[in-house]
């Protein structure tokens, strides 16, 4: 095939008119597209558009269809080539499906945890496991890619000791150490809150000032950095808009009614932690240590949720939010002088404790962590069967009632299509919305929502609100975010975690509470 002509050193990659398919299925469908030295781009799309398709293609992870693929071109080296040998040293990529199975990964070692700096020094070596002592020169540049993200504090961490966001950090700042000629950044504001968010797009700003090439994939526009020169839109494996930024039209913005917030002073505190039942969950004076008791993540929470609240839980990474929900969930429990009561109906039942199977019968449980952990080749129908059994790749024959409560689950969230596909094959957000209804499947009284929107488009965080908003008229829901425009209408109060303390509880004020149906089954989006 001819090549159509190109200045010398401007293109680094190329594409004429590629199809790719996967499991016999076409995902990717005629595209064609070039990128430039210079060029910063945006990709954009709803959830299984193909992005993540698109991406694995760029770095060479997948081909062109053997038959009438079209062509795919390199240029790092000012010649074309289309072999991808080397071109993943390249073209480094950290997003939400690395992630989860560099967590995967390091969740089956049964060696010593690795510390922040040799995941960094493994940007150098092309694997997950440091094989050798690095170089003094190495050690400067791992110093280099920690201090572009601010993370020089965590050098010593153990890998296991980091929330999702210091995480997400810690897997960029690997990226950077390799001197990548573009870095891919899918999804890069997944699970972390604003103060971190806000530093790392700055810190993706400079980078871009200092020539390292940007793709990045996001579903929320306010994540598109001032350096973005080029926009591109995917829909179901095609191109269906393609420019530079200035000519992208901006989306409509929907916005909801701010909320106005009332204190609960220490006194209602106290009388909420005595109140007689029925409760959902109540936890007194409780301190939480770290496994090996060198540091407290809790201290001295206090927090009662009744049936009909539902509470949104706020906090940066580190604050402790991950560490009260597994004490709701009874993974955890307080030190001495802390108490934790769950589902207390009757007086007599705060006699009894609530074991950690009961806990998880009676809660549905959602987040990115367990997302990313989650590896069972199980379809969409066994993943959400599994919920009845609190389990994960493991299930027992179904009785009738239930065979029809998982086909009802899947008609609430449109999920018949995708009943007998492998849950392991969907895209980040397909996969999302089977695990939601994994958590639903069995009717809990308790469902703890852990930054549920965080990699979903915005057609799937409206569709996800409405089907939330009829839950909440009979379960209870605990939404953690770190984006106060997440925060779904039927929120009755607010709390907020710094430090291992709860800084504040509030309830929303009656008169500002949204009823328009309209207001009730969206949620607002950033653009």
């Amino acid at each position: 095939m001819t090549l159509a002509p190109h200045a010398a050193g401007d293109v680094l990659i190329r594409l004429e008119r590629v199809n790719v398919a996967l499991n016999g299925r076409r995902v990717l469908h005629d595209l064609s597209w070039v990128l430039r030295r210079g060029e910063h781009w945006a990709v954009l799309g709803p959830n299984g558009a193909g992005k993540s398709t698109f991406l694995r293609l760029l770095r060479g992870e997948i081909w062109p269809a053997p038959v009438d693929g079209g062509s795919r071109y390199y240029y790092f080296d000012g010649r074309p080539t289309a072999s991808p040998i080397g071109v993943p040293r390249r073209i480094a990529l950290v997003g939400a499906e690395q992630q989860q199975r560099y967590l995967r990964l390091h969740a089956r070692w049964d060696a010593q945890p690795m510390q922040v700096r040799d995941v960094v020094f493994t940007g150098l070596l092309g694997g997950e496991q440091v094989t050798r002592r690095p170089t003094r020169s190495e050690l400067a540049r791992v110093a280099r890619a920690m201090d572009a993200l601010g993370i020089q504090s965590l050098a010593d961490a153990p890998l296991h000791r980091l929330s999702q966001g210091q995480l997400r950090k810690v897997l960029i700042a690997r990226a950077l150490a390799g001197d990548p000629d573009v870095l891919i950044l899918d999804e890069v504001g997944v699970g972390l809150d604003a103060r971190s968010r806000h530093e790392l797009l700055e810190a993706i700003e400079r980078l871009a000032a200092q020539g390292t090439q940007l793709l990045i994939t996001t579903h929320r526009r306010d994540e598109i950095v001032p350096a973005i020169t080029h926009v591109m839109e995917l829909r179901e494996g095609r191109i269906v808009w393609l420019g530079r930024r200035e000519a992208l039209v901006a989306s409509a913005r929907r916005r909801s009614r701010p909320a106005t917030w009332q204190a609960l002073d220490d006194a209602a505190i106290a009388r909420r932690a005595a109140a007689r039942p029925p409760l959902l969950i109540n936890i007194v004076n409780a301190d939480v240590a770290t496994a090996d008791g060198d540091a407290l993540i809790l201290r001295g929470v206090t927090w009662r949720v009744n049936p009909g609240e539902h509470w949104a839980i706020l906090g940066d990474n580190g604050a402790g939010k991950s560490t009260l929900l597994r004490l709701v969930l009874g993974e955890l429990w307080p030190a001495h002088g802390g108490r934790v009561e769950r589902f207390v109906d009757r007086p007599d039942d705060r006699q009894r404790t609530t074991s950690v199977w009961e806990a998880k019968q009676r809660i549905g449980y959602v987040s990115c962590e367990f997302q990313a952990r989650y590896s069972a080749d199980l379809t969409t129908a066994q993943v959400v069967a599994s919920g009845f059994f609190a389990s994960v790749g493991w299930l027992q024959p179904l009785s009738r009632a239930q065979k029809q409560r998982v086909r009802e689950v899947l008609t609430l969230f449109d999920l018949l299509p995708l009943a007998r596909r492998s849950i392991l094959e969907l895209s980040y957000g397909q996969a999302r919305k089977v695990l939601i209804a994994r958590a639903l499947v069995n009717a809990p009284r308790l469902l703890i929502l852990d930054e549920v929107f965080d990699g979903l488009d915005a057609e799937a965080r409206a569709e996800l609100a409405g089907v939330f908003q009829r839950i909440a008229a009979q379960t209870s829901v605990l939404l953690v975010t770190h984006h106060a425009e997440d925060i779904l209408p039927f929120i009755t109060h607010r709390l907020v975690i710094d430090g291992g303390r709860i800084a504040s509880q509030e309830r929303k004020v009656r008169h500002q509470l949204l009823r328009r149906k309209s207001d009730l089954c969206s949620i607002p989006i950033a653009s």
